[in-house]
C-alpha cells in the first residue's frame, strides 16, 4: 500500500496538481473518506464527522449532522484536523457555497488512491456543482445517510443508477431520468424523490407516468416534501390522478423523526379516508404499517378486499400467483397477466432504458 501511494504522489506532480503538497499515510478511515466522498459526489464536513467519526453517537446528533447541520465547534475536532491533511495532500478539495459550510469533493488524487487500493466503486468523480443545485444535492445525501446508516437500508445514489463518464458527468440516453435515491428490493423496490419546490401538475403527472413504467408494479414512489404543506399537495395530487403507489412525507418530519416517519398514500381500498400509509423504519412502532402489509396483490388480503371488489366493474390484476410462462397464457382473462407491465417489471426491478419501448410521457 505505501508502494501505491508513493505512485500517486509522484503522479500528482506530473499532473501539475501542484508541489509542496503534504506527504499522507493513508489509513482505513480515509479510505472510508474518500469511499464515502466517491459515492455521493459532494459531502459537507458535519456529514463526514457524522458518517466516519462519530458513529457510537445518538441517533438525534447524527440524523444533525447527516444534514449537515454543525456549529463553529467543529472545527476544531478531529474530523476537521483530518480533512485539511487531506486536502494538503491533495486527495480532496473544499468549496464554499451560499448559506452552507464547508463541503468537500474528490480530487484525481483521491479518486487515484481508491483505484490504487481497489476500492474505487465508480469511473469518474464529482469536481464541483452548481451554486442553484447544491441546497437540493447535500439534503438528497441527508436522507441517504439517514436511510443507510441510521436505518439500514440499502441505498443506491443517482450516480450509481446512471452511467458517468471519467470526468463525473452523467452521460446522456435517450429521455432516462433517475430518482434521487433508489431502494433496491427484490419485491418492493423503492424511488425517493426530495422535492423542495413545486411543480406543474402537468409536469407530476408525466413523471408519475415515467416512474411507474420503469419500476415493479409493486414498487412506490416515496416523495419528500420541502414546502408548507407539500406532503398534503402531493397526496391530493396522487388522489386526482388515481395513482395508488405514491406516498408523500414531509421532509421536516422526515428530519425529525431519523427517517421514521410516516409517508401518506392513496388507496381505492381504504375507505373512508382513502388513505394508505407506509414507514421505512426497520420495525413498525407506531401506527403506520409497512406497504408490504397493504399490498392488495397478497392472497391472504384478497379475502378482506371481497366486499369492496364485488361493486367494482375493474379488469382482474396480476396476482402473485399468476402464470408466468409463455405456455401458460391463455386468452381473454387468461391472457398474459404481466402484459401491460414494462419487461423490467417482469418479475421486479429499475430499468428505466425499458421505459422507452413501451413509451408514454418522459422528461
Amino acid at each position: 500500500m505505501v508502494e501505491g501511494q508513493k505512485i500517486i504522489q509522484k503522479g500528482m506532480g506530473v499532473r501539475g496538481m501542484g508541489h509542496g503538497l503534504k506527504r499522507v499515510r493513508l489509513g482505513e478511515r480515509d479510505y472510508e473518506i474518500l469511499g464515502a466522498i466517491e459515492k455521493w459526489g459532494i459531502l459537507g464536513l458535519g456529514q463526514l464527522e457524522g458518517l466516519v467519526f462519530k458513529k457510537e453517537a445518538g441517533n438525534t446528533e447524527r440524523t444533525r449532522l447527516f444534514f449537515n447541520e454543525h456549529g463553529r465547534e467543529i472545527y476544531t475536532k478531529a474530523c476537521y484536523k483530518r480533512m485539511s491533511d487531506l486536502e494538503r495532500g491533495g486527495y480532496v478539495r473544499s468549496h464554499y457555497y451560499l448559506n452552507h459550510r464547508k463541503l468537500y469533493t474528490l480530487t484525481e488524487g483521491g479518486h487515484e488512491a481508491l483505484i490504487v487500493a481497489g476500492r474505487a466503486r465508480m469511473p469518474g468523480f464529482r469536481r464541483g456543482m452548481s451554486e442553484a443545485l447544491i441546497d437540493h444535492e447535500i439534503k438528497v445525501n441527508g436522507v441517504g445517510l439517514v436511510l443507510a446508516e441510521l436505518l439500514g437500508r440499502r441505498v443506491l445514489t443517482e450516480r450509481q443508477l446512471g452511467k458517468w463518464n471519467a470526468d463525473g458527468v452523467r452521460v446522456p440516453k435517450g429521455r432516462e431520468a433517475y430518482p434521487d435515491l433508489w431502494l433496491p428490493d427484490k419485491e418492493y423496490p423503492k424511488a425517493i424523490e426530495v422535492e423542495l419546490t413545486q411543480k406543474s401538475d402537468l409536469r407530476y403527472k408525466e413523471i408519475f407516468d415515467r416512474y411507474f413504467n420503469q419500476i415493479s408494479y409493486k414498487g412506490s414512489v416515496l416523495y419528500l416534501t420541502g414546502w408548507p404543506k407539500g406532503a398534503e399537495f402531493m397526496w391530493k395530487l396522487a388522489r386526482k390522478h388515481d395513482v395508488t403507489r405514491l406516498f408523500v412525507a414531509s421532509l421536516q418530519e422526515f428530519r425529525d423523526s431519523g427517517g421514521r416517519c410516516g409517508f401518506t398514500g392513496y388507496s381505492i381500498f381504504c375507505y373512508p379516508s382513502n388513505k394508505t400509509f407506509l414507514t421505512l423504519a426497520p420495525k413498525n412502532t407506531g401506527s403506520c404499517a409497512p406497504v408490504e402489509a397493504l399490498a392488495v396483490t397478497a392472497p391472504e388480503n384478497l379475502p378482506a378486499l371481497e366486499p369492496v371488489r364485488r361493486g367494482q366493474e375493474a379488469p382482474p390484476t396480476a396476482s402473485l400467483d399468476a402464470p408466468k410462462e409463455p405456455e401458460q397464457w391463455g386468452v381473454g382473462h387468461q391472457r398474459n397477466p404481466y402484459s401491460h407491465l414494462p419487461p423490467s417489471a417482469r418479475p421486479e426491478g429499475y430499468r428505466p432504458g425499458d421505459y422507452l419501448k413501451v413509451g408514454s410521457g418522459g422528461k
